[in-house]
């Protein structure tokens, strides 16, 4: 029997992912998905991610929470969202959309 994979477009998942936060109340919640697609990717767990990128374990929270704005990522875990091969773009310019825009209750 083989196995096939599914092409998985990392745009869309964090899309979806920011949706999430969005409804929770984020106040940047594309980047806070992209932070946890950039842990997702490289497989670790928040201490071990915060580890490798040489960042305090509260950094990559606040991050993932969507607390930090997508222009105020750590470089580190920035380098991290671009590896997951994600549109940096696309989701940039969704997050400037969702600032102008209140989120559907």
């Amino acid at each position: 029997m083989v196995c096939r994979m599914t092409p998985i477009d990392p745009t869309v998942v964090i899309e979806r992912m920011a949706g999430r936060l969005r409804a929770a109340g984020a106040p940047h919640p594309v980047s806070g998905a992209a932070a946890v697609a950039a842990r997702g990717h490289a497989r670790m767990g928040q201490g071990e991610f915060a580890e490798q990128a040489e960042l305090p374990v509260s950094v990559v929270e606040r991050a993932e929470r969507g607390d930090t704005a997508f222009g105020e990522l750590p470089r580190r875990i920035g380098s991290g969202v671009a590896a997951t091969g994600a549109d940096i773009l696309a989701l940039a310019d969704l997050e400037q959309t969702w600032r102008n825009q209140p989120p559907l209750v």
